[in-house]
């Protein structure tokens, strides 16, 4: 664990992104001993603001424990060389979603990235619990400080490579940036008739808030999805002292209805149990196996002491374990693996079709290395999901460690994917449900429709 109050933090830059994460940082606790800008009086205003000394000269920054560059993509790459005269043993990190780790890692030893996913403003406040955070480091310690700073700010932190981070951020300027100069356009558009585009904020809100429940593609709607070559037309035609916005609104609508009209296989569904849930950061097609731990993931945390001294009673999630019996009759290897020994517990399980039940289980890796060697089955086709410190050396083993958010701490610090569901509430739905999905098993015969 991470603690702010004797954590160091210089910040590198003075734009959006550094004003934002350096005022999260002073509120949480930390020490921002400095503020870095080429402009004085940037400097000077992001400094006053967290307590910082206002700093234009990199080699002159004082020492601190961790160093963050949120500067333009295109000054990053100068400013490392003096840099790393200055920051020798510390964590080095940058914000951005378009260069690549190495960039950093010729030089420092212990660097990293963290990515923060949002768009951000001056004057504008955020929840930073809620932003996802992406990060990446060069080593083992690197990782293991960098993760404990993003929980410290965010619930929602993923492990995601440089190349991968690259796609995410230009999906992240087609979904925030090109769709904002969409509401720029439409304000020019309504300025000719005297309109305010605050008269658009009610569709514009809606738009966004049925992609809670749709996937994008099903949630278009317009002429364009319907190729309705009267409307196109007509609205051309308004456009014709516009040429640019005549030649965007026909790409676009070519877009649309070349989506609309696919005759590829349709792209999965949001994950219903969680809609807004990030999917999980793995290739889901070559999972083989799933296996879970009870107390606290197929059931709450919470056990119902009997009078009679018997083995305490256990809720089971009914949504988890339709998933679980689908799972089998798709072919995916199930096994519970359990301290407990209620026999109730393996009756529930045994009745949803899995046959591999390990109850009474003291160390979980020997008896999940003897399971994969049974069944043939290497690691990386394994998703396991536990909670608490008994399926740590598991979590570490298995391709792809999964958690309920209310998982213990140290074991989200190592989880590829931490569930939005709590343990025994749909967690295990949720990461069998995704597996399905990615494995087009998901509702795609008969036996979906079922027990």
């Amino acid at each position: 664990m991470i603690q702010p109050s004797q954590t160091s933090i210089n910040i590198i830059g003075a734009g959006r992104v550094a004003t934002h994460l350096a005022t999260c940082f002073h509120q949480l606790g930390y020490k921002v001993p400095s503020v870095f800008s080429r402009t004085e009086s940037s400097a000077q205003r992001l400094a006053q603001q967290v307590g910082a000394m206002a700093c234009t000269d990199l080699a002159a920054l004082p020492v601190a424990d961790i160093y963050i560059l949120s500067v333009a993509d295109a000054a990053l790459a100068s400013l490392l060389p003096t840099l790393q005269a200055v920051a020798t043993n510390a964590l080095v990190l940058h914000t951005a979603g378009s260069m690549p780790l190495s960039l950093l890692s010729e030089r420092f030893p212990n660097c990293g990235v963290l990515y923060p996913m949002q768009t951000f403003s001056h004057g504008r406040a955020l929840n930073y619990r809620e932003i996802p955070l992406f990060i990446e480091a060069n080593n083992a310690q690197a990782l293991t400080q960098l993760t404990a700073l993003a929980h410290s700010v965010s619930d929602h932190v993923y492990e995601l490579d440089s190349e991968a981070r690259k796609m995410l951020h230009l999906s992240a300027v087609f979904a925030c940036n090109f769709a904002n100069h969409c509401y720029t356009m439409a304000d020019e558009i309504l300025r000719k008739i005297n309109l305010d585009y605050t008269i658009l904020l009610p569709l514009i809100q809606e738009t966004t808030a049925k992609l809670a429940d749709l996937s994008p593609r099903e949630a278009q709607t317009g002429p364009a999805v319907r190729n309705d070559q009267n409307v196109i037309q007509r609205h051309l035609n308004l456009l014709a002292d516009k040429p640019s916005l005549q030649a965007i609104y026909s790409q676009l609508s070519s877009s649309i209805h070349r989506f609309a009209t696919a005759s590829a296989q349709p792209l999965p569904t949001k994950n219903e149990t969680n809609p807004s849930a990030p999917m999980i950061n793995y290739d889901l097609t070559k999972i083989k196996a799933l296996a879970f731990d009870v107390d606290g993931v197929l059931s709450d945390n919470n056990v119902l002491l009997l009078s009679d001294g018997k083995n305490p009673n256990r809720t089971a999630n009914i949504k988890d374990g339709y998933a679980l019996q689908l799972a089998v009759k798709c072919g995916l290897e199930i096994a519970i693996i359990t301290g407990g020994r209620s026999p109730e517990v393996g009756m529930r399980y045994a009745g949803l079709g899995i046959d591999h039940v390990f109850m009474g289980v003291s160390v979980k890796i020997e008896k999940f290395r003897e399971w994969l060697a049974d069944n043939q089955l290497a690691a990386d086709e394994v998703l396991y999901m536990g909670d608490d410190i008994p399926d740590y050396k598991v979590m570490k083993a298995c391709g792809c460690p999964c958690c309920p958010i209310d998982a213990a701490e140290e074991i989200k610090q190592i989880a590829l994917y931490v569930s939005p569901k709590c343990g025994g509430h749909g967690c295990v739905r949720d990461v069998v449900e995704q597996v399905l999905r990615a494995q087009g098993k998901w509702m795609s015969d008969a036996q979906a429709f079922g027990w």
